[in-house]
């Protein structure tokens, strides 16, 4: 198994968070939701969302699949980035 070097890891952390609030946004602005009807779905208050969003916090697993349950896709769908 490869190890993750420093660099390679800090990347990630920067990255990942923006592609999939990126993502997110992206999918419910094409189910026509506010912010605020989606993180209500998920038992979440809209300023989470946006941070989520905005990439500026890192959600949990649990949070990501229930936001993926909310829009009705598979976390596949979620994780399907387009460059």
């Amino acid at each position: 198994m490869k190890q993750l070097s420093d660099k390679r890891l800090n990347d990630l952390k920067k990255t990942i968070p923006k592609l999939i609030g990126n993502r997110i946004k992206e999918l419910r602005q094409n189910k026509d939701l506010t912010q605020t009807e989606l993180a209500q779905a998920v038992g979440k208050d809209r300023q989470y969302l946006y941070k989520i969003e905005k990439g500026k916090v890192t959600s949990n697993i649990v949070t990501i699949s229930a936001i993926a349950v909310a829009l009705e896709i598979s976390l596949k769908d979620l994780f399907d980035f387009k460059d």
